[in-house]
C-alpha cells in the first residue's frame, strides 16, 4: 500500500508540474479523432544507469543486461494504461538507429526522436530515447501561510515562504509517437517519474520510477483507457 501511494503521488506531481511549468509534451489534436490503435511497437535505445552500485544491489541479475529488465517493465505498464486493449511489442535498438528532428515544444526547440525503419504491420510506433535512471534531488517551494509552510516552518521564520529538497530515484526519457502507416508524427515530449527515498534505493524504487514515467508518457493520449 505504501508503494502504491508513493507511485500515485509521483504521478500527480508529474502531471501538476506539466500543468504549471513550460510544456512537457505535444499531442496532435487529430490523433484523438483517429481510430483507436490496437497494436503498437516501442523501440528504445539502451538506458543509462547513473548509479551502477544501486543496480548491483537491487537488480543484480541485470547488471550486464539492464535493457532485459527495463523493456518488459515498460511493456507491462503500457498494458496497464491501455487495460490490455492494445498489443505492445518492444524492440531494443542501437543508439545510432535513432535520429532526431527539431520540433517546437512551447517556445523551445525539442530534439524529437525518430526511427527510420518503421514497419507498417502495427498502428503506432513509440520511439523512446535518452533514457536515464539514477539518484537525483527535487527542489520544492512552499508559500507562507499554507499548511505546508506551518509544517516546514512552525515558528514562521520565513515570512516569504521557503524551499526544501528531497532525495529521489528518477527515471526519465524523451519520446515520440508515429503513425506506422503514414509515418506522421503524432506527439512527442519528455517523461519522467521519481520515487522518494531516505538512504538506500530499493527494487521498488526502480519499479515505481519507471511506472510513473510510463504513466506520464501515455498521459492524454489515445493509448490510455481509464
Amino acid at each position: 500500500m505504501k508503494f502504491l501511494k508513493l507511485v500515485i503521488l509521483s504521478i500527480i506531481a508529474g502531471v501538476f508540474f506539466t500543468a504549471c511549468a513550460a510544456p512537457r509534451y505535444y499531442i496532435d489534436a487529430e490523433w484523438k479523432s483517429m481510430p483507436k490503435p490496437t497494436t503498437a511497437k516501442v523501440v528504445f535505445a539502451k538506458p543509462t544507469v547513473a548509479n551502477p552500485d544501486d543496480l548491483k544491489d537491487d537488480l543484480p541479475e541485470y547488471v550486464d543486461n539492464f535493457a532485459k529488465w527495463f523493456g518488459p517493465q515498460v511493456k507491462d505498464y503500457l498494458n496497464a494504461e491501455s487495460r490490455n486493449q492494445i498489443k505492445f511489442s518492444m524492440k531494443l535498438v542501437q543508439p545510432g538507429d535513432i535520429s532526431y528532428t527539431k520540433q517546437k515544444l512551447g517556445n523551445e526547440d525539442f530534439n524529437t526522436p525518430a526511427f527510420a525503419n518503421m514497419e507498417d504491420n502495427v498502428d503506432i510506433y513509440i520511439v523512446v530515447s535518452d533514457i536515464w535512471l539514477g539518484r537525483d534531488t527535487e527542489e520544492h517551494r512552499y508559500e507562507a501561510g499554507t499548511a505546508q509552510a506551518r509544517a516546514m516552518d512552525p515558528l514562521g521564520t520565513n515570512p516569504m515562504g521557503g524551499s526544501y529538497s528531497t532525495n529521489v530515484f528518477m527515471s526519465k526519457c524523451k519520446y515520440a509517437f508515429y503513425d506506422a502507416k503514414t509515418k506522421k508524427l503524432l506527439g512527442y515530449g519528455h517523461a519522467e517519474g521519481s520515487m522518494g527515498y531516505s538512504f538506500a534505493v530499493t527494487k521498488g524504487d526502480w519499479e515505481g520510477a519507471v511506472r510513473s514515467m510510463v504513466v506520464n508518457l501515455a498521459w492524454n493520449t489515445p493509448l490510455v483507457s481509464w
